[in-house]
């Protein structure tokens, strides 16, 4: 009988136990090994995919706001001269904007939120991105371009403009700051030496993270580089400029051509599972040799810690990665414990690797991965919170329990055609939470697929776009509904008004526009404040719409007037015109019923312009006109009126426009002259005379002044006209003091009371006279009552500066006006005119007489001289002498004549007329 002894039992007992114990550890070291390097493959796939997720939503977004910024009327009318103050507003909103603008077809800039220096405009025609998207007519992402404005890096992102008829009649883009493209990953994520980054479909650098300011724009340079282009989606390991092998994830960007891309150094995503299986493969080697040696020197010390590893390998292999051996026994029993447990700790590292890659798919963005099969295998928190479902309630179902009934199985079949197609597919979509609640989101699907091409999973990243949807409701209510009343504004009324002018043209039926405007709004304001405007404003919108069918259309236009747009009022005209007469009928009952306003109760009245069309024979602006012009119309007869649109109308406004067009050339090309009619005294001495301007038009001869005075007062062309009037009179001034027989003549010049309320008019006044050299004892401004309605204190001072600077003043026209006894007593005045109203039946209208004597009488107690104007005939002459007036004015003594007859006059007879 063969006896061994305690030492070989140990042997064989070590023997035993180190067989298996090796190939457990060598197992675990092994799969340890390849599940770490699979885990980092997984966790670049994701982050590469986060970012292919982050910026292809960025760019479809500002995609979607260009094509909605393209489709709106005042972009489509690539008009100058309507600049949209949204470009500035969503400039301003986004930091990472370069600037927005729109050019027409030719590349001409039309408008910008950052308008070039000094206002001229910019042709972008040879610029690749205006070039592409003018060539495919859709949505292009221009290559990295260096702006000389913005001084930044920056791709174009452009998008065309169609017109109705869907031809190309410009382009809207936004140059966005290539550094907005950073997925600013965390550097905890990446290894030392990792490089990440975007190349265009060209192979040009969109963005890296290493020096990104200087490689931008650059073409690919390095192997690795072009064959990550070439590759496009997958996986592959090169070797960069720098001579680093690395590994690359690589991705591309749906629609975009894009690349994204991340490259590990290969030695990184090795060295850690190298490290460990080369420490877990010595501590093996050393643990198993200590035992040997240990069993020679001990017996049953060594069995105990040997038992305990033991269990703890066991453990380990079992999955309890959180135990550890006991650090007990012989030193060199705990010495190797303590190796083991090193060994552990190195796989916990593991975990944490596996834990960061957690940490990226735990996003803000909802994530869920299925298999190849669509069962659900993970979903993360955000997921969890968007719909509703926890984890352990979806983890190995199907996603049909999140579809909703917004999509038909056509669409569903598309988007999986799309999948297989190109392994990608994102888009709007609307989904279903648990409670059963639709909502819309963007959605990105992604398929993962092995080494040989195969399809292993699906990754699919969701946002809850919500309050996107919100958001752009609100910007269509700012942009198309008037934010007091809520009716349609002016943008959206044109809409409406070509959409009702369409429908006439099909139907073959009549319509009718009818402007609204209140009248005496204004006094409203001013008593009572903008406050009670307002209110008053929104129950006149009230009123309106209770007033017409829910089919037909209200809007404001803007202040206190409305539109009201009537359809389908038969094919006959007289037909129309009654039904449109009978709801203005009830639109002037309904808005003259008084308004309850707070506390105050308040009547207004409105005045209506109405005018039919059938068809498209009219434009939307002439349509407006033709309203507007009934409207006044409607004033003009007293208000609280309704009156319809007469062509007569129509031309007298196009000849008025065009004589205000006449006039403002008779300025630049001086077809002005004056003519001086004589004043003179009881005994026919001509003391001087006034100044009258006549126009000598090219066309039409000459203008009397009755026509064109009134539209120069209208259209404040009265200013440059005044001051050239009186400009002229002082120089004939100057002339005349060089001459004996004229150098005492005065000259009366007219001043319109616009031109008299301008603040420097006193600067004006007196820069003539030094720029002439004119005697400033021998001009008289001629004011008229008007004058005197408002601000009588500016008037008086204005005077006065000029009365001390010798300048006379005679009040003209007096007696038609409102002249106060009190303001006349205060007014430096030299002189009072009786108006011709009253000269010319002063012989056959005792009223007229009776103020004729008064004026007089006035002049005499107030110390001032007196003039009459328009005397035609002895008769009248012998009246107002008798009645005290001894200076007069009119036909009888000459017309206004030209300068040359009337010094030939001045001279013939100086002494009598």
């Amino acid at each position: 009988m063969h006896t061994f002894s305690i030492r070989a039992y140990l042997l064989l007992l070590v023997l035993a136990l180190s067989v298996p114990f090796v190939m457990v550890v060598g197992y675990g070291i092994y799969s340890d090994r390849q599940q770490t390097i699979a885990n980092t493959k997984l966790s670049l796939k994701i982050l590469v995919n986060t970012m292919v997720t982050n910026t292809g939503g960025k760019i479809d977004n500002t995609r979607l706001l260009l094509e909605r910024l393209a489709a709106r009327p005042i972009v489509q009318q690539v008009d100058p001269r309507h600049c949209d103050p949204i470009l500035q507003e969503l400039y301003q909103l986004h930091p990472e904007y370069a600037n927005v603008d729109y050019t027409n077809k030719d590349g001409l800039m039309v408008c910008s939120a950052v308008p070039e220096p000094g206002g001229r405009m910019i042709n972008i025609a040879h610029t690749s991105w205006f070039m592409e998207v003018t060539k495919k007519q859709r949505f292009v992402v221009g290559k990295p371009h260096f702006g000389p404005i913005t001084g930044k890096w920056v791709s174009v992102l452009t998008s065309p403009i169609f017109n109705a008829r869907h031809e190309l009649i410009g382009t809207i883009q936004l140059p966005l700051n290539l550094k907005s493209y950073d997925p600013q990953i965390p550097a905890h994520l990446l290894a030392p030496g990792s490089h990440y980054g975007f190349f265009n479909e060209d192979g040009v650098l969109v963005w890296r993270n290493v020096d990104p300011d200087h490689v931008i724009g650059t073409h690919a340079k390095s192997e690795a580089a072009r064959q990550v282009i070439a590759l496009r989606n997958g996986e592959l390991e090169g070797t960069a400029m720098d001579g680093v092998p690395r590994f690359y994830s690589v991705m591309e960007i749906p629609d975009t051509g894009w690349i994204a891309w991340i490259g590990v150094p290969v030695s990184a995503i090795y060295a850690e599972a190298n490290k460990r299986a080369k420490i877990a493969s010595t501590i093996v080697l050393i643990a198993v040799l200590m035992l040997l040696f240990i069993t020679l020197i001990i017996a049953r010390r060594i069995t105990r810690p040997i038992a305990a590893l033991e269990n703890t390998a066991r453990a380990l292999h079992n999955g309890d990665f959180g135990a550890r051996a006991t650090v007990k026994g012989p030193r060199d029993i705990a010495a190797v414990a303590q190796e083991f447990n090193s060994m552990v700790d190195a796989q916990q590292h593991s975990l944490e690797q596996l834990r960061i890659a957690a940490t990226a798919f735990e996003s803000h963005e909802g994530m869920m991965i299925t298999d190849a099969n669509h069962i659900i295998l993970r979903v993360n928190s955000a997921f969890t919170r968007t719909t509703g479902y926890a984890s352990e309630e979806i983890v190995g179902r199907a996603p049909l329990l999140l579809r909703s009934d917004h999509h038909d199985a056509v669409f569903y079949r598309a988007m999986w055609e799309s999948i297989e197609r190109t392994g990608g597919w994102q888009g709007e979509i609307w989904g279903k939470r648990k409670n059963g609640e639709v909502y819309p989101k963007w959605l990105n699907i992604t398929a993962v697929k092995s080494s040989q091409g195969a399809v292993t999973h699906y990754i699919s990243t969701e946002f809850d776009i919500t309050e996107r949807k919100k958001a752009d409701e609100k910007i269509n209510e700012l942009a198309f509904y008037d934010q007091l009343t809520g009716l349609p504004n002016r943008t959206l009324l044109q809409d409406r008004l070509k959409l009702a002018m369409a429908v006439s043209t099909r139907h073959k039926m009549h319509g009718a526009l009818m402007l609204i405007d209140l009248d005496n709004f204004k006094t409203l304001n001013d008593t009572l404040g903008h406050d009670m405007g307002d209110l008053l404003l929104k129950q006149v919108a009230e009123r309106l719409c209770a007033c017409v069918r829910a089919e037909e259309v209200v809007a404001r236009l803007g202040g206190d007037e409305f539109v009201v747009i009537l359809t389908n009022l038969g094919t006959l005209e007289n037909h129309a015109a009654t039904q449109a007469e009978s709801v203005g009928e009830k639109i002037l009952a309904a808005l003259n019923q008084p308004y309850q306003i707070n506390e105050v109760t308040f009547h207004s009245t409105p005045s209506i312009g109405v005018t039919l069309f059938k068809g498209q024979h009219v434009g939307i602006d002439e349509l407006l006109k033709q309203a507007d012009l009934a409207m006044y119309k409607a004033k003009d007869t007293g208000r609280n009126a309704m009156r319809f649109f007469d062509p007569a109308m129509q031309t007298l406004v196009i000849e008025q426009s065009k004589l205000e067009a006449d006039l403002r050339r008779a300025l630049k090309e001086n077809q002005f002259e004056l003519h001086y009619q004589p004043q003179v005294t009881i005994d026919g001495l001509i003391t001087g005379a006034e100044a009258l301007v006549r126009w000598h038009h090219p066309e039409r001869g000459i203008v009397p002044p009755a026509e064109f005075i009134p539209l120069a007062e209208e259209s404040r062309l009265i200013l440059p006209l005044g001051v050239w009037v009186l400009e002229t009179a002082c120089t004939r001034l100057n002339i005349w003091a060089l001459q004996p027989e004229l150098c005492e003549l005065n000259l009366a010049v007219n001043v319109s009371a616009h031109q008299f309320r301008q603040a420097d008019f006193v600067e004006q006044v007196l820069s003539a006279i030094k720029k002439t050299g004119a005697n400033p004892r021998r001009l008289k401004l001629e004011l008229t009552e008007s004058l005197m309605v408002q601000n009588i204190e500016d008037i008086i001072e204005k005077m006065r500066a000029l009365k001390a600077h010798g300048v006379g003043f005679s009040l003209d026209d007096f007696g038609t006006g409102y002249s106060s006894l009190s303001y006349l007593k205060r007014m430096p005045l030299d002189q009072l005119k009786i108006d011709q109203s009253f000269v010319r039946d002063v012989l056959t209208d005792a009223n007229d007489a009776a103020l004729a004597r008064t004026i007089v009488k006035l002049a005499e107690s107030l110390g001032l001289q007196v003039i009459a104007e328009g005397v035609e005939t002895k008769e009248q002459r012998v009246f107002l002498i008798d009645a005290g007036c001894h200076a007069y004015q009119g036909y009888l003594f000459s017309r206004p004549l030209p300068v040359k007859d009337f010094e030939m006059l001045v001279n013939s007879k100086p002494h009598q007329v």
